[in-house]
């Protein structure tokens, strides 16, 4: 679990989350506290003032993670970083009122709160999080924030090292040098430390452990096209100091939250960890899926009997539209769906939507955008079909196509399908090949590395794509 915490949410974030969590509860125990002027009242409410300020700062914690505020390029992403932080304190204004239903009236009638505490506690939150984002933005960048490594090798991974260190939304690590066995050319490594180069892959005499060292460096990223050369013993001697060592396709994985299906070699999925599966992880996993789909379909049933009626009063045909479509180990299924097109949408044969789609309705449209339409997917997900988080399920037309052009499509066919999944919150709608190459990056991302832990992430994760309105068509 540590490590798929860290996948999502690097350190300096989840130090940021504690800190800001931190001050506003305390923000609000303080206020709270400083609206009661009896001492005695003071004394017997302390308990009750400690459980509202926790609860308040956890609704907010998973706000922000919701909006993705605590993503690895949340500092980078600054454009949007307003927009998410807006949308974040619009969700707090209600948990905030159900946080205040949890507790007896005597509580706010003490503090002199009522109603207006309801607005008093976003804004101190929102107070708090400006304050803190102007100064971790002021940081975030430096060096000695920044995780330090070493790059061995001088081909294409090695090349994909660096553009992913120079790349804007980067805040995580910096190339502090490079090992190239080869010929190096120094011109491509900016702001390093140093390069060393030679056929055997260090000068003479050269200790490769002195060096990462004093660059102050903690692992070497093992990046050669060609390992036939491998240094061994300088990168044992490394390792057993406490030199982190990780080959190319494991930091690319950290890193960027998927897998690189260029570099992908069937050696690596076969000895790498991950790809934990077992009776007890199924039951588990089965039970979470029965009880979060009981209730969002409890919780969604007005929203869909609404969405029934705008679709039966603008087009013609049926309400719910079934499609077949290609669930565990390749074994097809009939997924359901409110009907956002027309009838004869398919007239011309099978396609992907594009767009701005005209096959799409008004009421489609907007279904489509908010998730609507696929509210009824929750029966598959009881029926055991589908699984709540998973891979998006394709159609057998397009599935026989994507196997033929992409490697390790059938792969992530080994997990149930979901209404929502890891490449939903990360990439848009996939309408190309290349869209689906990425996705499935994504895809095997989650595949290799799925929890009920990585199953919550993406489910606040979703929040986020909803009301933003991204990856619909």
């Amino acid at each position: 679990m540590l490590r798929l915490f860290g996948h999502f949410i690097h350190i300096k974030m989840l130090a940021l989350l504690i800190l800001e969590m931190a001050v506003v509860g305390g923000a609000v125990y303080y206020l709270l506290s400083a609206g009661i002027h009896s001492p005695q009242m003071l004394k017997g409410l302390r308990g009750q003032l400690g459980q509202f300020s926790f609860i308040f700062a956890a609704a907010v914690g998973a706000a922000m993670v919701s909006m993705g505020l605590y993503s690895r390029s949340a500092m980078s992403d600054y454009r949007n970083l307003l927009t998410k932080v807006l949308i974040a304190l619009a969700l707090i204004v209600p948990l905030n009122f159900v946080a205040t239903q949890l507790f007896h009236e005597k509580l706010y009638e003490s503090t002199n709160a009522g109603t207006y505490w309801m607005v008093k506690a976003p804004l101190v939150w929102l107070a708090v999080i400006l304050a803190t984002r102007i100064l971790f933005g002021f940081f975030n960048k430096r060096e000695y924030m920044m995780h330090r490594i070493f790059i061995l090798g001088s081909g294409a991974r090695a090349a994909s090292v660096r553009q992913m260190a120079f790349h804007g939304s980067n805040q995580t690590f910096l190339v502090a040098g490079t090992f190239d066995p080869g010929v190096a050319d120094r011109g491509q490594l900016r702001d390093s430390y140093e390069t060393v180069t030679n056929s055997d892959g260090a000068p003479d005499g050269a200790d490769w452990l002195d060096i990462v060292r004093r660059a102050h460096a903690s692992e070497i990223v093992v990046a050669m096209d060609d390992r036939s050369g491998l240094p061994v013993s300088q990168l044992l001697k490394c390792r057993v100091e406490g030199i982190h060592v990780t080959d190319y396709q494991t930091f690319c994985e950290r890193e960027t939250g998927r897998l690189d299906l260029d570099e992908l070699r069937p050696s690596w999925l076969i000895f790498g960890e991950g790809f934990a599966r077992g009776i007890v992880t199924d039951l588990v996993k089965r039970t979470f899926d029965v009880v979060v789909s009981s209730l969002f379909l409890l919780f969604t049933l007005p929203f869909t009997l609404v969405a029934a009626i705008l679709i039966k009063l603008e087009s013609k045909g049926p309400i719910f539209y079934s499609q077949e479509r290609v669930g565990l180990h390749g074994k097809t299924f009939m997924v359901m769906k409110l009907r956002s097109m027309r009838q004869d949408a398919e007239a011309g044969g099978v396609q992907f939507a594009t767009v701005r789609d005209p096959r799409v309705t008004r009421v489609g449209a907007f279904i489509r955008l908010t998730r609507i339409d696929e509210l009824p997917q929750l029966i598959n997900v009881l029926r055991g079909d589908m699984s709540f988080v998973g891979p998006r399920p394709e159609r057998p037309f397009f599935v026989d196509q994507l196997n033929e052009a992409i490697p390790f499509y059938r792969e992530r066919h080994c997990v149930k399908p979901g209404i929502t999944g890891w490449a939903q919150v990360n990439y848009p709608y996939g309408a190309s090949l290349e869209d689906s190459r990425q996705k499935l990056s994504y895809d095997l991302y989650y595949v290799k590395n799925h929890s009920l832990f990585l199953d919550f992430i993406i489910m606040l994760s979703t929040v986020r794509v909803i009301l933003m309105q991204q990856g619909a068509r």
